[in-house]
């Protein structure tokens, strides 16, 4: 079974055992491209609300990672909605190091994009969206990101497929890839040989809930990014047109059970009552065939084409029904519902979230003679032993594992798990933006800082 995995947020810090994954080398004239998009892409680092998985226990404050890049000098970037959904802060990071708070200025769910803001008192290295129509399978592209938290990763591929659809959303129409796309590549740049922007990184295939890269990564065109910015930037931007009807593919058994001309094109499963379709009389089992003269292939190619339209717009629909050709005519209104903001908390909401002590994402437990029977560990060492590392979480990104021990936290030996949580309250009232603590493992000790407010972002 296939499964779409989204990137920004959970930072994973292993591979898909057993997968080897190479891309394709990059030659001289590519690297210099390279150099002049890396500028314009940037990390993003979230702090975020997560709901807990145990019953009756309070929703915890996680920090997770993405990607996106500059498309105006002032600051304007793109990235993924799933990047900054349920952010509770946003700090970007420019390939100098540059740190700063991130505005959310819309966001779109049904497409995961999202765009924001920084001001950083200068003008910024910008990149320009490319024509992803002209992609052809074979086509090189690469892409560059945040992924597994190493920041401006390049990795070279080819198109591997056009249109993928996964059923995320009426409009879906991937461009596959076998250029690198992992965990915090989301919101990253795919870019063509041009350095244009073709596609902006989303998700990765792979029949493991939380497996890396196996090959197949998917962006969405840069013609739906595109439009869909441009309505999130301009605050009198209509909305998307609709017709107020679903769709489905048609098949080679479903034509011939309709009587269409052709095993293409969209057929109606469902018309909302008083919409556009419905003044037009279109009915269920209608096979769409063109719009305005073209002829579209599936029910998505409808709904784009049918999304950028104005409302008040009438278009024009040649369908069959039942064997007969007819020439519909309807009006376009406004997507129902639509809400382009959003994608972040603001306000006091957010600021009595990030007066939480924060989970740094182990569980601890005294450390015992059972326990270091059971871990290995040498009967000198002392102190709180890390019982599990949440794979999410900001300690598992920074290696911390499952039988490691705390023998430090912020200059302090600790002997119990309250002395920790002591010290990340403390720190945490101090206004600290980490905190210090010092970690034996079997390899040996080495000194961690946790980040345990925005400031650290």
């Amino acid at each position: 079974m296939k499964r779409l995995i989204r990137l920004g947020f959970l930072l994973i810090t292993f591979l898909y055992p057993g997968a080897s994954v190479l891309s394709r080398p990059v030659d001289g004239a590519e690297g210099a491209v390279v150099g002049q998009v890396l500028p314009a892409v940037v990390s993003i680092s979230v702090w975020r609300m997560r709901a807990s998985d145990q019953p009756g226990e309070s929703a915890q404050r996680v920090k997770t990672y993405g990607s996106g890049f500059i498309v105006d000098p002032s600051g304007i970037i793109v990235t993924n909605e799933h990047v900054i959904d349920s952010a509770v802060d946003v700090k970007v990071i420019l390939t100098d190091g540059t740190r700063a708070s991130a505005k959310v200025l819309g966001a779109s769910p049904m497409t995961d994009l999202a765009v924001l803001k920084i001001d950083v008192g200068r003008q910024l290295p910008s990149l320009t969206w490319g024509d992803s129509d002209a992609l052809q399978v074979g086509d090189p592209v690469f892409t560059v990101g945040n992924g597994l938290n190493l920041r401006n990763s390049v990795s070279a591929g080819i198109v591997s497929g056009l249109n993928r659809n996964f059923g995320d959303s009426p409009f879906d129409s991937y461009i596959q890839t076998d250029a690198t796309i992992n965990h915090g590549n989301s919101g990253g740049p795919m870019f063509n040989h041009d350095g244009k922007v073709v596609g902006v990184s989303e998700a990765l295939i792979n029949p493991q809930a939380k497996g890396g890269f196996i090959g197949v990564g998917l962006a969405v065109p840069a013609s739906i990014a595109k439009f869909v910015i441009t309505h999130l930037l301009d605050p009198h931007s209509p909305a998307p047109g609709w017709l107020g009807f679903n769709l489905q593919d048609v098949t080679p058994e479903l034509a011939e059970t309709l009587g269409g001309p052709r095993s293409t094109g969209a057929i109606i499963s469902a018309v909302v009552h008083s919409g556009p379709a419905d003044h037009a009389s279109l009915e269920p089992g209608d096979v769409l065939d063109q719009l305005d003269g073209q002829k579209l292939d599936d029910p998505r190619a409808f709904m784009r084409a049918i999304a950028v339209q104005p409302p008040g717009q009438v278009v024009h629909l040649t369908i069959w029904r039942y064997g007969h050709k007819h020439d519909v005519s309807a009006t376009v209104a406004a997507w129902p519902n639509y809400k382009p903001e959003g994608g972040s908390m603001t306000g006091p909401a957010a600021e009595e979230m990030m007066k939480q002590a924060p989970d740094i994402g182990v569980k601890l437990a005294v450390l015992d003679d059972a326990k270091r029977k059971q871990y290995g560990l040498h009967p000198d060492v002392s102190g709180v032993l890390i019982a599990h590392v949440e794979a999410d979480s900001e300690a598992g990104d920074l290696g911390v594992q499952e039988g490691d021990v705390v023998t430090i936290a912020q200059g302090m030996p600790v002997k119990t798990p309250d002395d920790v949580s002591r010290a990340v309250r403390e720190a945490q009232e101090q206004h600290r933006a980490w905190l210090g603590v010092l970690i034996y493992s079997k390899s040996g000790a080495r000194w961690v800082p946790i980040s345990i407010s925005d400031k650290s972002s």
